[in-house]
């Protein structure tokens, strides 16, 4: 006998192990109650055969009924006295054990039987169920498998749920600070409404006093180099804090209409780009450094006297120009340093 057949012996030793050592107690315990409760009504010599002839018949049924579940055949005879004699067997062990010792060995003896049967089905439903070790590695891979996929649909589940949570959060936010936000601007027009109520204002203006003339803030405002230098202050001039580059791209010049500015001379506009040797300019295209210098003109001298740099950003605008701000800027502080170095 090789190794192999000394593991499978043993294995099969222990499986079956406490399944007849139960089965032998409450035989044994069996005999000694049904012979002890027979012997006061009959010989004992008698007693105790009718005892070991009951627990025999009940062997022979368990044996036969672990016999037909092992083949997975129907056994209805086997399995039908089986249960009848553990009946039977349970009650007469418990009516003993009340009428010759104490209630709890009465309940001991009466569960050795069942605990029998049960240890004895279960071992016999695993030998008859035994199967290949081929066919359990294939259902442990299958098995292996299917919790991998469950475990991945849980976790993929729970990052859905997560996501889904974090962007409720996220919006719950937003429409409470668009919330504040907005009761801010409420508490701000009613507290404006009130103070208007209260301190009427004749005369209200539209915007706030230059602190200097528009023609010197044209001046300051183009001397300015893009490395954001700021140039000498010219006399008279109040000096202002050094430019900051802008993060983001300085946007263009929209045309807006009604600023209130008289019919503009589009005739004229023609003549000074003749003059002056380059195209004429059309409202919405892009000019030229020399294009745009002589919009500026046109704009400037459309009125007497000359409009300040602020009237004509308004008319360039208005007359459908668009360009960068700065471009404008240094432009139009370009053509007034040129009118002021002519004689």
């Amino acid at each position: 006998m090789d190794w192999k057949e000394v593991r499978a012996v043993l294995r099969r030793t222990v499986h079956w192990s406490l399944p007849a050592g139960l089965t032998g107690l409450s035989l044994g315990w069996t005999v000694y109650a049904v012979g002890e409760i027979l012997s006061h009504q009959a010989p004992a010599p008698l007693a105790y055969t009718v005892a070991g002839i009951y627990d025999a018949v009940w062997l022979y049924a368990l044996a036969m009924e672990t016999a037909h579940r092992r083949q997975g055949s129907k056994a209805t005879l086997p399995t039908a006295l089986g249960w009848l004699f553990l009946v039977t067997s349970v009650g007469v062990l418990f009516t003993h054990g009340l009428l010759y010792a104490t209630a709890v060995v009465a309940v001991i003896g009466a569960v050795v039987p069942a605990a029998a049967k049960a240890t004895l089905i279960m071992a016999v439903e695993r030998d008859a169920t035994r199967i290949s070790r081929e066919a359990q590695a294939q259902i442990d891979a299958v098995r292996s498998a299917t919790r991998d996929q469950v475990a991945i649909g849980r976790a993929v589940t729970r990052a859905k749920t997560d996501r889904q949570t974090t962007a409720a959060v996220l919006e719950r936010e937003e429409h409470k600070a668009r919330g504040k936000a907005q009761k801010v601007r409420h508490e701000a027009a009613e507290e404006l409404t009130k103070l208007t109520a209260e301190h009427p204002v004749a005369d209200v203006p539209q915007a706030v006093p230059a602190l200097f003339s528009d023609e010197d803030l044209a001046r300051v405002l183009g001397q300015w180099s893009d490395g954001g230098v700021s140039p000498a202050v010219s006399p008279g001039v109040s000096p202002v804090s050094p430019q900051v580059s802008p993060v983001s791209p300085v946007p263009e010049l929209t045309a807006s209409q009604g600023e209130g500015h008289t019919p503009l001379d589009w005739s004229a506009l023609a003549r000074v780009a003749a003059v002056a040797g380059v195209d004429t300019p059309e409202p919405g295209e892009p000019l030229s450094e020399e294009q745009l210098t002589v919009v500026l003109r046109w704009l400037r001298h459309s009125e007497n006297p000359p409009l300040s740099y602020r009237k004509a950003l308004a008319a360039y605008r208005a007359a459908g120009f668009s360009a960068k701000e700065e471009r404008v800027r240094k432009a139009y502080a370009a053509l007034i340093d040129a009118e002021d170095a002519q004689p």
